[in-house]
């Protein structure tokens, strides 16, 4: 049977895990406080949601930290004045990104699915799928990879092919195209009861599926701007749907720089599933996976039991980002 990952490398991948998520243990006693959503926020101000869908304009207390789409916060409403953020309750999940001077920023909180999108032409690009998921198995979410603009296809794209690489490893892949109202619908039932964020690169129809998502999106805009008091500049931030299918859905401008940021070895390996099973059985507990011998990885890449390709990608990701 495989061994997972040495009790080294699992205690160092589970401290890195709980060091991204901003966890609160000490929750304010505000037991008057009422409970909601961050649906958007900018600068120091959030839109937070509450019962019967009522959004609410807030601003946190000195001692809360930043606050993003996603947070479930406890506020208190003030005669003549804005709400304010009492407590941000403890986050299951946090993406970041890179914000000014390299240091990571909190994006987006609570997130158990990143839907990677790619289109089917140009021929979506493999490596770029396996960094996405590296960074989403690091975040303790569920990968769905979209084979979008799959209406394009023709007598030359080999589109099984494409999906079985990652259905083998266990992952969810959907063909889709917003012409086929089938392929929307099994999309739809893959994002209920879940809280989504989109990533792809440019062109590959994130906002086009978003449209099909999302009918009421304009309207949803125009009651955030209006209890926001802010304009339509919000449009430019990080805001959550509810889809009308059930689920949310995340649309963030930055989702563009989703990555791979401050990544460790023990990282890029616990990404790649089927390597880090394997990992503990090499002879050398300090094998890089290269020439050692008795490295059971580059053996089952060679009895064609790990994907070539997939452990090319292991070994440029381990190069370009540690």
């Amino acid at each position: 049977m495989a061994r997972r990952l040495t009790q080294k490398q699992q205690r160092r991948i589970k401290t890195n895990q709980q060091q991204q998520l901003e966890q609160h243990d000490d929750i304010h006693a505000d037991t008057t406080g009422i409970t909601g959503r961050v649906i958007t926020n900018f600068g120091k101000t959030a839109i937070v949601e509450i019962e019967n869908n009522e959004l609410v304009r807030c601003h946190p207390r000195q001692n809360i930290e930043q606050i993003v789409c996603g947070d479930n916060v406890i506020i208190q409403k003030l005669e003549n004045q804005d709400a304010v953020v009492t407590a941000i309750l403890k986050r299951t999940t946090l993406l970041k990104k890179p914000g000014f001077g390299g240091k990571l920023k909190p994006m987006a909180a609570n997130i158990d699915q990143v839907v990677i999108v790619m289109a089917i032409k140009p021929v979506p690009n493999l490596y770029l799928i396996d960094r996405y998921l590296v960074a989403t198995e690091n975040l303790q979410a569920r990968a769905l990879i979209i084979i979008n603009k799959t209406d394009l296809a023709d007598d030359d794209t080999d589109l099984n092919s494409l999906l079985n690489e990652y259905r083998e490893l266990g992952y969810k892949v959907l063909p889709t195209s917003t012409t086929d109202s089938l392929s929307t619908t099994a999309l739809k039932a893959e994002l209920n009861k879940r809280t989504s964020i989109m990533v792809g690169l440019s062109g590959v129809g994130k906002s086009s599926l978003i449209n099909t998502l999302l009918p009421q999106q304009d309207i949803r805009v125009g009651e955030v701007s209006a209890a926001s008091g802010e304009g339509t500049h919000t449009t430019t931030s990080s805001m959550l749907y509810h889809l009308p299918d059930g689920g949310d859905i995340i649309d963030s401008p930055g989702v563009r720089d989703f990555g791979l940021w401050n990544t460790s070895v023990d990282d890029v390996l616990y990404g790649f599933k089927e390597i880090r099973d394997l990992a503990g059985q090499c002879k050398f507990s300090n094998c890089k996976h290269e020439v050692e011998p008795g490295c059971v990885i580059n053996q089952a890449v060679d009895k064609g039991l790990i994907s070539r390709i997939r452990f090319n990608s292991y070994k440029k990701i381990i190069q370009e980002y540690t």
